[in-house]
């Protein structure tokens, strides 16, 4: 496929309805705000990747058809980002974004991916979605990575597949998709003492306190059978999510039995509940922070753990403190949107490049409900270097649930008894070996 075809494929994407709504609509939703900290970084914002492993060798022609028409759903994911003074803006970008076969994953708004804010790389059977935060958060891409597997996929065995709510390519874009999240909403006078700082006294892991954003990051990748995972989950109350994060709470007090201070689970919490723009794909996410004061040991601390989990969850996904919580992340932003130089707002931001959050962050992405077409699919992962401390990402799909251990430190202490408490309870998983790995900053 030569480059003018590829140019000519791209240009026709805003021929389109959807492509004219994007363009007209672009102008008026062009600042970036609730993504704010994901910019003004002084060395720019590492990559978020979603890697997906193949049943077959991925063909780069019918790759390259399936972005042009999953674009055709989603055209403002081709934006690129430009400074303007202090602040960043999103435009139109010009130029195509074009798929590549390499190994190492390409720089977010270079010249190496025509300044686009996404980019479609693939190695073998392996495929590589990255994107920029500061654009879309997990929620906000997964519709396009399903769009494009279901295009993907079903020319390449040839079939088509039926598979509910996959937005297709002459599918209407709402304009609520392009708006940004905190718009239209009240302000609400919120007292200094309105909430209480859970990680303030929450046990940090002593790995996490030598920590150098510029350093390689560690992953650990664990593949577990979602029957029987999900059979002790439900036996004890507990959601995907809640499941893990208590396993890992009770690998860290195996690992430290001594501590005393609370484990921190911050789970990843999507706002767009208490919003007006339920339906934006840009970055919407705080965390709902919960702490374990003592060990668990026993099915029944497990079971009554996983069940105030619950109950602190809903309270905190009430839309009354949703916008509590949005508000306050407003006066951040407001903060760092007045700032005048763009060397004021780096400096500002440049506390994010080290924050530690207490004891460690886990995001769950859902299912990847693609139906028969995951049968093509033998893992999904997703991960983003520079974690301080520990992180989890997880996904599921084609019956397994994908767990990514991502770490500032080498050993693996966590891991092998997050591992051993998995066998414990006689749930079926597999391990890889320690991965040593990078994703790259974006030029923004």
């Amino acid at each position: 496929m030569t480059t003018s075809i590829k140019q000519n494929a791209y240009q026709e994407l805003f021929n389109t309805p959807n492509g004219k709504t994007y363009l007209a609509e672009l102008p008026k939703v062009s600042k970036i705000f609730s993504g704010q900290s994901f910019l003004y970084r002084q060395h720019g914002t590492r990559s978020m990747v979603i890697d997906i492993r193949l049943t077959d060798v991925i063909d780069q022609e019918l790759l390259q058809i399936a972005v042009n028409r999953s674009l055709q759903r989603y055209p403002y994911l081709s934006s690129m980002l430009v400074r303007e003074d202090a602040h960043y803006n999103l435009t139109h970008d010009p130029l195509p974004l074009i798929v590549a076969q390499q190994h190492s994953l390409r720089v977010l708004g270079s010249k190496d991916v025509n300044y686009h804010l996404i980019d479609i790389t693939f190695e073998q059977k392996r495929l590589f979605v990255s994107y920029h935060h500061a654009l879309v958060d997990g929620r906000g891409i997964m519709p396009f990575v399903r769009t494009l597997l279901y295009y993907y996929i079903s020319s390449k065995v040839g079939l088509l597949y039926g598979v509910p709510k996959v937005n297709l390519a002459n599918d209407p874009l709402s304009i609520d998709e392009m708006q940004e999240p905190f718009s239209n909403l009240p302000k609400l006078k919120i007292p200094r003492n309105s909430t209480q700082d859970h990680g303030k006294n929450s046990y940090s892991l002593p790995e996490s306190r030598a920590f150098d954003p510029q350093a390689d990051s560690y992953r650990f990748e664990t593949v577990i059978d979602q029957t029987s995972f999900m059979t002790f989950a439900k036996a004890h109350n507990a959601t995907p999510a809640i499941a893990i994060g208590i396993m890992l709470e009770q690998a860290i007090h195996r690992a430290h039995p001594k501590t005393t201070d609370p484990v921190m689970v911050n789970l990843a919490s999507d706002l767009r509940s208490g919003i007006t723009y339920q339906k934006t794909t840009r970055n919407c996410v705080n965390s709902i922070s919960l702490p374990i004061n003592t060990p668990i040991t026993t099915d029944s601390d497990f079971t009554e753990t996983a069940t105030a989990f619950r109950k602190q969850i809903q309270l905190q996904k009430k839309p009354e403190y949703i916008l509590q919580t949005i508000n306050k992340m407003q006066q951040l932003f407001d903060t760092l949107d007045a700032l005048d130089s763009f060397q004021e707002k780096q400096k500002m931001m440049s506390a994010f490049d080290t924050n530690l959050i207490n004891t460690f962050v886990l995001s769950y992405s859902g299912q990847l409900r693609l139906g028969s077409l995951e049968k093509y699919i033998d893992e999904v992962h997703t991960y983003m270097s520079g974690t301080n401390g520990l992180s989890v990402q997880m996904l599921a799909a084609n019956h397994k649930l994908f767990i990514d251990i991502l770490q500032s430190f080498s050993s693996d202490i966590y891991v092998k008894e997050f591992r051993n408490i998995l066998q414990e309870n006689h749930i079926k998983y597999n391990s890889l070996n320690k991965k040593t790995f990078q994703t790259p900053y974006s030029l923004f």
